[in-house]
C-alpha cells in the first residue's frame, strides 16, 4: 500500500491495527505524537487541504481506539462528577 503521507501514517496504521503487536495505548501514544509533529509544520504553510483532512480523520479513528479500547472519556464528557 502506498501512503501519501508516511511520516504520520505508518504510526497511525500500526495505532489501528488489529493484529497485536506491543502495548495499544504506546502505539496511540506514538501516533498522536506523529500527527502533532506533522502538524506544527503544517501549521507554517498554506495549502495541504488533503493531508489536514486526512489527519482530522486519523485523529477521530485515534479518539474512537482510546474511547472504545482503552476506556477514555468521551471528548467534552467530563471524568469529575459535579458537586
Amino acid at each position: 500500500m502506498e501512503l501519501k503521507f508516511a511520516t504520520w501514517q505508518v504510526p497511525y496504521l500500526d495505532a489501528i491495527s488489529e493484529i497485536p503487536q506491543g502495548n495499544l495505548r504506546e502505539r496511540v501514544d506514538i501516533a498522536e505524537r506523529a500527527i502533532l509533529v506533522r502538524l506544527e509544520v503544517l501549521s507554517r504553510t498554506s495549502g495541504r487541504a488533503e493531508e489536514r483532512l486526512a489527519i482530522k480523520e486519523a485523529l477521530n479513528a485515534l479518539h474512537a481506539v482510546k474511547k472504545d479500547k482503552l476506556n477514555f472519556p468521551h471528548w467534552g464528557q467530563s471524568t469529575i462528577s459535579p458537586l
